[in-house]
């Protein structure tokens, strides 16, 4: 995916994510971050993100919603 259809799609998943939870705490740049790595099938830059440490419950909502 390009830049701009990543975004899109980042931008696209926290409005669904927003439907779900009354104030996801996710930023659009882990949602691409994420959305790179479901790409790559490699999920180890994730490891080090605020939202795979403490947000873990809505992250596996996102690896729902992809």
């Amino acid at each position: 995916m390009t830049t701009t259809q990543l975004t899109q799609k980042a931008k696209q998943l926290k409005q669904k994510m927003a439907t779900l939870r009354t104030a996801p705490k996710a930023t659009l740049k882990e949602i691409i971050l994420l959305l790179q790595c479901k790409e790559k099938e490699n999920y180890k830059p994730m490891y080090s993100t605020k939202l795979y440490n403490k947000y873990s419950g809505e992250y596996c909502e996102y690896l729902g919603l992809i």
